[in-house]
C-alpha cells in the first residue's frame, strides 16, 4: 500500500530520450537458419483482453440511433465480416433489412448480446479471418502461425487469460484443436498479488462501499511474472489481436525466423565474451566495441570487467519494428540512463511532451512497436534468469479511469516490453508492415483479405 501511494504522489517518471532509432541502430540478419529450434521454444500470447471496446460504436448506436459514417460502413460491409455466417440465419428467418433502423437495432442486439454474446467475449474468440469454407478466431490463427516456425515435434503455446474466460477457452481448445500429441497449450492468469491500489484525484486511497481499498489489475506489465514462470530457452511474444490472414503468412514466418536467428547468433557471441571474462581470456577494448557497435550500449565511464559482466549477462530480446504509420503506441528510442545509454521501447506517456526537444524526438520517430518479440531468457550456463531482477520499477504508468461514475487514478506496473524489460539487452529489427494486423475496432475486419 505505501509503495503504491508513494508512486502516485511522486507521479509518472519520464525517460530521457537521446534520439529516435534510425536504420543505423537496426540490426540486419546476415543469415537466417533453424538453429534456434535446438532450444526449447514457447509462443506467449497475452489474451486477457475483452472485446468490448471493439464494439463501442455499435453500443452507442443502440443508445442513440444516430447513424454515423462508422455505422454506415459497418452495415455496408456486413456480409463481408467473418462472423456473418453466424448472423445470416437470424437475418433470413425474420426477413430483416440491414438498411432499416429498427432491423439494424435487432441485428446489433443479436450480435452483441444474446445469443452471440460478442460484446462479452474475449478477443481470443472473436472471428477475425474469413476463408472459402470457414472463419477463424485469433486462437486458431496463432496456433496456425506458430506451426510455421516452431518445432513441429514440440509446439508450445501459452496464453494469459482472464479468469472469467477460462471455461470458454477450455471448451474451445477441447472442441477445435487437433494434433494434441505434438502441441502443448497452457494458460495462466494475471496474478492477484500484482493488483495495484486506485486513488481519488487527491491521491488518497479510493474506498469501495464496504470501506475496503479498491485494487485493480496492474496492467500488462504484471505479466512479467507469468513470463518468468515459463520453462523455456526462447519465448516468442505477440498480442492476441495481431494475426494475419493465412494468404499473407510468408512475411510473418520469415520475420519470426529472422528475429530468432539474430538472437541465437548474438547470444552465442555474448556467451563467448562472458566465458572469456570469467576465464581471464578477454580484451576489454573488443568487448567495449561490441557493446557500443552491436548492442548500442554507450558507457559514460571506463569499462571494467565487472561492468562488462553486468551488461552482458542479462536476458536478451530481439524486437520487430515496423515503419511508423501514425499508430498510437510505443516505439524504439535511444535512452539516457545517466551512467549509460541504450535502446528501449518507450510509450508516449513516458515522454515529457512539455520539453520541446523530447517532443521533437518523439515526432521524428521512424518506427513503431507492434509487439513482436523473441526473448532469450537463460544465461551462458543454461540457467534461467530471474526476470524480475531486470525490471525498472520507476517506469510505471498513472492513468485516469472511472469507477461507477467516479474519477480515479490507476497505477500500472512498468509495461511488459517497456520498464519490465528495461535492463535487457535489445536488438531492433525492421519487419514488414504486413506482419502487423491488429484488430482494435470491429470495422478493422473489413480491411482484411
Amino acid at each position: 500500500m505505501d509503495k503504491d501511494l508513494k508512486r502516485f504522489r511522486k507521479g509518472s517518471q519520464y525517460v530521457r530520450l537521446l534520439g529516435p532509432v534510425t536504420k543505423k541502430e537496426l540490426t540486419k540478419a546476415d543469415q537466417v537458419s533453424d538453429n534456434y529450434l535446438n532450444m526449447k521454444c514457447i509462443k506467449f500470447i497475452p489474451a486477457s483482453g475483452a472485446a468490448t471496446r471493439m464494439f463501442q460504436d455499435l453500443y452507442q448506436y443502440l443508445d442513440n440511433n444516430k447513424e454515423t459514417p462508422y455505422i454506415k460502413e459497418f452495415f455496408e460491409g456486413l456480409e463481408s465480416f467473418p462472423f456473418y455466417e453466424d448472423l445470416r440465419d437470424f437475418i433470413d428467418k425474420y426477413d430483416l433489412d440491414k438498411n432499416h433502423q429498427e432491423d439494424r437495432q435487432k441485428i446489433i442486439e443479436y450480435f452483441l448480446n444474446d445469443p452471440m454474446h460478442y460484446g462479452s467475449l474475449p478477443k481470443a474468440l472473436i472471428k477475425v479471418n474469413r476463408y472459402e469454407d470457414f472463419s477463424t478466431n485469433p486462437i486458431q490463427e496463432h496456433l496456425y502461425e506458430g506451426k510455421t516456425y516452431l518445432n513441429p515435434l514440440d509446439m508450445n503455446f501459452h496464453f494469459t487469460l482472464s479468469k472469467d474466460h477460462e471455461s470458454l477457452f477450455n471448451e474451445f481448445i477441447e472442441n477445435h484443436v487437433d494434433e494434441k500429441e505434438s502441441t502443448s497449450i497452457t494458460y495462466s492468469f494475471q496474478k492477484k498479488k500484482t493488483d495495484t491500489m486506485a486513488v481519488d484525484l487527491n491521491k488518497e486511497p479510493f474506498k469501495l462501499e464496504d470501506g475496503s481499498i479498491f485494487y485493480r489489475p496492474g496492467g500488462h506489465g504484471a505479466l512479467i511474472e507469468n513470463l518468468n514462470d515459463l520453462q523455456a530457452d526462447l519465448i516468442f511474444i505477440k498480442n492476441i489481436d495481431n494475426v494475419c490472414h493465412r494468404t499473407m503468412i510468408e512475411d510473418t514466418t520469415s520475420s519470426k525466423k529472422k528475429l530468432a536467428s539474430i538472437g541465437y547468433h548474438y547470444k552465442n557471441i555474448i556467451d563467448g565474451h562472458i566465458r572469456g571474462l570469467l576465464s581471464e581470456d578477454y580484451d576489454l577494448k573488443v568487448i567495449e566495441r561490441f557493446m557500443k557497435e552491436v548492442l548500442n550500449i554507450s558507457l559514460y565511464k571506463p569499462l571494467t570487467k565487472a561492468l562488462a559482466l553486468s551488461f552482458l549477462n542479462r536476458p536478451l530480446r530481439v524486437c520487430g519494428m515496423v515503419k511508423n504509420q501514425g499508430e498510437p503506441g510505443g516505439g524504439p528510442f535511444m535512452v539516457d540512463h545517466r551512467d549509460y545509454s541504450d535502446l528501449q521501447i518507450c510509450e508516449k506517456s513516458e515522454i515529457n511532451l512539455e520539453d520541446p526537444k523530447q517532443k521533437e524526438i518523439l515526432d521524428n520517430s521512424q518506427y513503431f512497436n507492434p509487439v513482436d518479440l523473441v526473448c532469450f531468457v537463460k544465461d551462458y550456463q543454461g540457467k534461467k534468469f530471474d526476470l524480475l531482477d531486470y525490471v525498472n520499477e520507476d517506469r510505471y504508468f498513472i492513468s485516469q479511469k472511472s469507477y461507477k461514475g467516479k474519477d480515479i487514478l490507476a497505477l500500472e506496473h512498468p509495461g511488459l516490453w517497456n520498464g519490465a524489460m528495461d535492463k535487457w539487452n535489445t536488438f531492433f529489427v525492421e519487419v514488414p508492415l504486413s506482419t502487423f494486423n491488429p484488430v482494435k475496432k470491429v470495422n478493422d475486419l473489413l480491411k482484411r483479405p
